[in-house]
């Protein structure tokens, strides 16, 4: 894929749909409507264009808020357009707010809308059936035509998905979801923990969609050396911050997503231990894969890991294979009873089956930690992060950096604690950040009044012989 494929939108592409100050994180699909507050856009004629296209927002259907999107060149803006010739007071002594000075009603502004009027239309009307518009001060004016640029503002922007963007997005849709990882301490992660090029990486997410690999496999870069591999604690990771920056192939297979517990397991055990262990038994048409999952709250699974005589706790988790095999057969079966017949090919019973995805990728992970330590490590908890750092410290390379975030202190102020009592750790350090952003206009410069505190917990230190 040449760089100028890259720049134009795809099916199945993630783009970033920007209404003024307002964004959006949307999958691209050959049919399908993007729905932007209460209206309703038809996003196909976006394919096969370049990102950062400006599109205008045309009603489609008269009483319906549905709409088709025309590419243009020009956005108008109400402040430059309406502002220049419209005479303002000198102050607002003489307006009293009760409530009477807009003479339309809202079935008025509604039918207006209905009747497919343009935002300039809209807003004039407003301006002509207002009895305070003029006598208000020019700065008000502006602020007033400001905030209903914002309700009826008709042009999109489609732009290319990027790490503060999607962070961005779903920081202010809900920080919870990314465990409250701010863009500056998702920053000071990405520093800490020495990411570049080359090398090998791991991180550890329970819980931020993604969010800190899709930013490490970002520095990584494509055509480079480096080596990313992504523990989760479940069966199913979260990779929907992944898959929305629109990785090239060759990007992604540098990434390796495995299960923490059944890594840290046959990492000690071997392959063939591990999937005895496992109850691995493969028959000619179906493939039976048993695999130990450990709780997260144990005391220290490393110990249990290398002494693979009693498992903690066993789970069947059914392998990909098992579906893919299931719905083949109910397939059969519904064609056999509506009399349709289908010829299948038997495996020879000496072919071993195949191996799901998630044995495929543990495998190679160990096999890359056996011969090599790892450049840096990331931990992205919300659970606490005592035991996981004493699990992957023994993988993490000499005088080689680690750093922990948490969303509360109380997890990292015990793991400072712990890892202080530790010859093999210097350098700790915990820490919070405060982060304010500015308002910068002509003659009116101040912090914003509403900010989010919320901004999680690092500690970070180096790994010494």
């Amino acid at each position: 894929m040449n760089e100028l494929d890259a720049e134009v939108v795809k099916v199945g592409d993630y783009v970033v749909v920007q209404r003024q100050n307002y964004y959006k994180l949307h999958k691209v699909t050959a049919n399908g409507n993007l729905l932007l507050g209460k209206d309703q856009l038809e996003m196909s004629s976006i394919i096969g264009r370049p990102m950062w296209t400006t599109y205008k927002m045309e009603a489609k259907v008269t009483g319906k808020r549905l709409y088709t999107l025309l590419e243009t060149k020009e956005v108008e803006s109400l402040s430059k357009d309406l502002k220049s010739v419209l005479p303002s007071g000198l102050d607002n002594r003489s307006i009293i707010d009760d409530g009477t000075s807009q003479q339309l009603s809202t079935e008025d502004i509604v039918g207006l809308r209905e009747a497919g009027k343009s935002s300039k239309e809209i807003v004039g009307k407003l301006i002509e059936n207002s009895k305070t518009f003029q006598n208000k001060t020019e700065y008000s004016q502006a602020k007033y035509l400001k905030k209903k640029e914002k309700k009826y503002f008709e042009y999109i922007t489609i732009r290319k998905p990027t790490i503060r963007l999607i962070q961005d997005i779903y920081f202010r849709m809900d920080h919870q979801k990314i465990s409250s990882l701010r863009m500056d301490t998702l920053a000071q992660l990405l520093s800490y923990s020495g990411v570049n090029a080359d090398g090998l990486y791991m991180v550890y997410d329970s819980g931020s969609q993604g969010l800190p690999a899709s930013a490490m496999l970002h520095r990584i870069g494509a055509g480079t050396n480096g080596k990313l591999i992504h523990m989760h604690p479940g069966n199913i990771p979260q990779r929907t911050l992944i898959q929305a920056m629109n990785f090239p192939e060759e990007q992604l297979r540098r990434m390796l997503t495995v299960n923490i517990y059944s890594l840290i397991r046959m990492y000690y055990q071997g392959t063939e231990q591990f999937l005895e262990v496992s109850k691995y038994k493969a028959k000619s048409d179906t493939l039976n894969v048993e695999c130990i999952v450990l709780e997260s709250n144990d005391t220290d699974f490393t110990e249990d890991v290398a002494n693979p005589k009693v498992p903690k706790a066993e789970a069947e988790v059914k392998a990909e294979g098992i579906t893919e095999d299931n719905s083949s057969n109910r397939a059969v079966n519904s064609f056999e009873s509506k009399g349709l017949k289908r010829k299948l090919k038997d495996a020879p019973s000496h072919e071993p089956p195949k191996k799901p995805k998630w044995l495929i990728e543990t495998q190679e992970a160990v096999e890359i930690m056996k011969v090599t330590k790892a450049d840096g490590l990331a931990i992205i908890a919300k659970e606490h992060p005592l035991n996981i750092i004493k699990g992957l410290l023994p993988f993490l390379g000499i005088s080689r950096p680690f750093v922990i975030y948490h969303s509360s202190r109380e997890p990292l102020q015990e793991t400072y604690v712990a890892l202080k009592q530790r010859s093999d750790v210097i350098n700790l350090r915990l820490f919070a950040n405060f982060l304010r952003s500015h308002q910068v206009l002509p003659d009116r410069t101040h912090p914003d009044i509403l900010m989010s505190d919320t901004g999680g917990y690092l500690l970070y230190g180096y790994l010494v012989d």
